[in-house]
């Protein structure tokens, strides 16, 4: 700490009070000092003189009730109440006034200099952050629970690690592309999706965006099959088949899944071939095994809201300005997209082989 003597120097007039810490100064004339408040008894011997109790009689006064503490106590409302009565207070008010506005600018000063400390400790921007991160952990850890169900605890997390990777394919090119990003949601036993806060400029940047996460859920999955050809007895021969067919399964052609955003830039009209395709598998499932696929029936659904709803903004001027897409995006599309399920097909018949090798 340091300070300037010169910002004291309208003090200096005082320079003439007396000086209290020195001991001439407590020194009195015996004819003025006071008398004791208690006879001193003369049997009492005490080293202590009397007369350093003194007082002065004068200025002492009985207590005789509430009224008698007039000057030590102060009226909390008096203020207020002249006031409301005359529409002013006295000057020695506004002083008393004065003094509490100063002790309140102080504060306020002490306010303004620690903000950076009140801003950490009151800033709410870490509930956004928990809205992006926090909840997609607690899905996921969820998510990773209901796996380890049915297929146990290294296979659980494997596969939520397939799709976050899957998810973050997706996330990397909507950051690409200026696309805020809504947040990331596990959901148990269906897969995991990544929201966008605003639909894309046009078709073409949601169908690379679509084609973004099978790309990159393709990647994690041949890494997979790759440690499981040198250990194929591992957990990783079957993440490496359901990774692969997670991702084709995310190519079929129609909303909601990546394949429907893709061929929206190449030609809506695939739409109605996907549609058609899910229900001919489900209705192929139950023929087979007798048996009905609440997932399969919710996609379904959902696949035909997503298909009359686009179907209707299309005919907009604005949907049809959407999905104008040159002619060499369109090529460029159909070939990632095809390529991609043939890639997708061929691991997902590797790493079958492998899960038959170690049954047998």
């Amino acid at each position: 700490m340091s300070w300037n003597p010169d910002e004291f120097s309208e003090y200096r007039e005082y320079a003439s009070v007396p000086q209290y810490a020195d001991p001439a100064f407590y020194e009195q004339d015996e004819a003025s000092a006071p008398r004791s408040a208690q006879p001193a008894s003369p049997a009492a011997s005490s080293p202590v003189a009397p007369d350093m109790y003194g007082y002065d009689p004068g200025k002492m006064s009985a207590y005789r009730g509430p009224a008698s503490l007039e000057g030590y106590t102060h009226d909390a409302g008096e203020d207020q109440r002249e006031l409301a009565k005359h529409g002013k207070i006295t000057e020695g008010k506004k002083k008393k006034l004065a003094g509490l506005g100063g002790l309140g600018a102080f504060l306020i000063g002490l306010l303004v200099k620690f903000k950076t400390l009140l801003i950490l400790l009151f800033d709410l921007k870490w509930l956004a952050v928990f809205g992006k991160i926090g909840f997609a952990s607690i899905t996921a850890i969820i998510s990773i629970a209901a796996y380890a169900l049915f297929f146990g605890w290294p296979f659980a997390i494997g596969l939520v690690a397939l799709l976050f990777i899957h998810e973050m394919g997706h996330a990397l090119v909507m950051k690409l592309k200026g696309i805020p990003i809504g947040g990331l949601i596990f959901i148990p036993l269906l897969g995991a999706a990544v929201f966008m806060r605003q639909m894309p400029k046009n078709a073409k940047d949601e169908a690379e965006v679509g084609i973004a996460g099978p790309i990159a859920g393709a990647i994690a999955s041949s890494v997979c099959f790759l440690f499981a050809q040198a250990n194929p007895i591992s957990v990783w021969t079957p993440l490496a088949y359901f990774g692969f067919f997670i991702n084709l399964f995310n190519l079929v052609p129609i909303v909601p899944f990546d394949g429907g955003r893709v061929l929206a830039a190449i030609d809506r009209r695939l739409w109605i071939v996907g549609f058609i395709g899910l229900v001919a598998f489900q209705v192929w499932s139950f023929i087979q095994y007798r048996s009905i696929s609440p997932f399969l029936i919710f996609f379904i659904f959902i696949a035909a809201t997503q298909f009359w709803s686009r179907r209707r903004a299309a005919d907009t001027p604005e949907g049809s300005a959407y999905y104008q897409v040159a002619t060499g995006e369109r090529i460029a599309l159909t070939l990632a997209y095809f390529g991609l399920a043939a890639v997708l097909v061929l691991g997902m018949t590797a790493a079958r082989g492998l899960l038959y090798g170690v049954v047998q």
